[in-house]
């Protein structure tokens, strides 16, 4: 008998779920399940195989589905990076138009990108693979000690990317930062749009738990790349980014 191995049976199974979900209103609910150990392959049932198929094909062409040209791989190397950079932008260019407020700082974690947009062709696919998680957009307002607490965290981590804030740090510590250009102002508020994970302390940043919410959306991150690329191919623009020294590290 035909054999499968557990890992795309497995595979198939979680397209059968995407698509069910992307077809059907998003709902909340908890699932509870008794799970068995299984050898490393299972036997492949004709039935099943049938019944997986035209979802498998139905997927494999969603995903497949071009939504923009990249003039060049985006790609996580180095301290400063092309992806970061144009995630970042994307992100912070999107919360001003879909709030109708400044944004002054986007951010990201790099471990977030889980993958990165090779040049040429940008399939949804892609941006699944980029931005797997159910993150979604938040604003938060800081104050100027929140930016400064927010500079030093990045100057000592150097793991994230960021629009807006410019860096240089020295042997861990900060020595110089602004944003948009200008120096930190005691007594502004500044907003910060980022993913909810980062926001409620993931990766280690306590600091910013508790600040104020200016905009606590349902938006998932992926969804905005999404939405943000197919405007801009409608637009006859391709997507780009440039290493612009926001983060000098020596």
């Amino acid at each position: 008998m035909n054999k499968i191995s557990l890992t795309k049976q497995l595979f198939f199974a979680s397209m059968i779920s995407l698509l069910f979900l992307n077809c059907s209103p998003q709902l909340g609910f908890q699932f509870q399940g008794n799970y068995k150990a299984a050898d490393e392959t299972i036997n492949q049932e004709e039935n099943f195989v049938q019944f997986v198929s035209p979802y498998k094909e139905a997927m494999e062409e969603k995903m497949g589905t071009v939504i923009g040209i990249s003039d060049k791989a985006l790609t996580k190397e180095g301290r400063e990076n092309l992806l970061g950079n144009f995630v970042t932008d994307i992100q912070k260019e999107y919360a001003e138009k879909k709030f109708g407020l400044t944004i002054d700082i986007s951010i990201i974690n790099n471990g977030g990108m889980r993958n990165e947009l090779p040049i040429g062709q940008i399939s949804l696919g892609n941006l699944y693979e980029l931005s797997p998680f159910d993150n979604y957009l938040v604003i938060l307002e800081l104050q100027s000690s929140d930016v400064i607490k927010l500079a030093e965290f990045m100057t000592e981590r150097k793991n994230m990317s960021v629009s807006g804030m410019r860096i240089l740090g020295q042997d861990n510590q900060l020595k110089e930062f602004s944003v948009n250009g200008k120096p930190v102002e005691t007594g502004k508020t500044y907003l910060l749009a980022i993913n909810d994970y980062l926001a409620n302390g993931g990766d280690n940043m306590d600091f910013l738990i508790g600040l104020p919410l200016k905009e606590n959306s349902n938006i998932l991150l992926r969804d905005m790349l999404i939405e943000m690329i197919q405007g801009k191919t409608s637009e006859g623009k391709n997507l780009n980014a440039e290493i612009e020294g926001r983060q000098i590290y020596r």
